[in-house]
């Protein structure tokens, strides 16, 4: 070893403990960056997963009421890979211990098939019978916060009637990651749900026999989405079409998305500063080392 290196091995022994805490705010700063981006791709590959196992819609269109014959014209715009029809409503929930009903929607699923858009992931209990009426699904976020589980009943309000349910199972979906009640902005599992029916049961409580009150679309890859919203609210529009709008207007989507911009920004703008930080405690040091050591610098640069 030569008598440099000894002189800079004591010297770092001199200052052990700034070196130590320099080290430590770069290695923060390092790790910072890369747990930060790892769990940025990390989510947002999980999402597009979960999305596209479930098969969540890109496009939803609301309406009045239009018939089934409708879907199949939908299905045929440029750039539409496949459209399906489903009735929803909205429905009141009276709990024990509750003072207020809580706010809900009903959402139809086909009654001998697996729907093509927008499945759910059961995680307890059975699928629904379409030959039993009173049978749903609930979501799992709400019946957690509200100690619900399958067996249990459901005492509901729809459409101006008051009818019990049993809840037979209990389902996630990609639509409903966070769930919030219209005029709300904050996500609460448990002052809104979500309930899943056969679509004959859910038509006959909302007058849609034949008909649906939403449609679901997905597109081809490269697909022009502003022409495909338009050529949708033109079909809509003589039966009470409410404005189609794509999957990053759908209110979970967006809340998820920007949760991950979020963590995005933060990796970006977080990580720097404890570099910064670093650079200047180094900068001191370095300061410091050379005006004590200016005479020896000076006898070297001599020889």
């Amino acid at each position: 070893m030569t008598p440099l290196n000894k002189k800079l091995f004591r010297d770092l022994w001199h200052i052990k403990g700034q070196a130590a805490a320099i080290s430590i705010v770069i290695a923060l700063g390092v790790m910072m960056v890369v747990m930060m981006t790892g769990l940025v791709e990390t989510l947002e590959q999980t999402r597009d997963t979960y999305y596209e196992r479930y098969r969540l819609a890109d496009i939803f269109a609301p309406a009045v009421r239009a018939p089934n014959l409708l879907i199949k014209q939908i299905g045929d715009v440029d750039g539409v890979q496949a459209a399906e029809g489903r009735v929803t409503g909205s429905a009141l929930i009276d709990l024990d211990g509750v003072d207020l009903p809580l706010r809900a929607i009903a959402i139809s699923l086909p009654d001998y098939e697996t729907p093509r858009l927008n499945n759910i992931y059961l995680s307890d209990g059975r699928l629904i019978n379409a030959r039993q009426p009173e049978e749903i699904i609930l979501l799992n976020s709400f019946a957690k916060a509200r100690g619900l589980k399958p067996g249990d009943t459901l005492t509901t309000t729809m459409n101006g009637g008051r009818r019990d349910f049993k809840i037979v199972g209990l389902a996630q979906s990609p639509e409903y990651l966070y769930t919030t009640a219209p005029g709300e902005f904050v996500p609460d599992d448990g002052r809104f749900a979500v309930i899943w029916m056969s679509q004959s049961a859910l038509s006959a409580i909302y007058d849609m026999k034949g008909a649906f009150n939403e449609a679901l679309v997905s597109l081809n890859r490269g697909a022009n989405e502003a022409e495909v919203l338009d050529a949708i609210d033109r079909l809509l529009d003589n039966y009470g079409g409410q404005g189609a709008y794509g999957l990053e207007d759908q209110f979970s989507n967006r809340f998820v998305t920007e949760e991950i911009s979020g963590l995005k920004a933060s990796a970006v703008g977080v990580p720097p500063v404890f570099l910064a930080v670093a650079a200047f405690l180094l900068n001191i040091v370095i300061t410091r080392l050379v005006q004590a050591e200016r005479e020896q610098i000076g006898l070297l640069k001599a020889f």
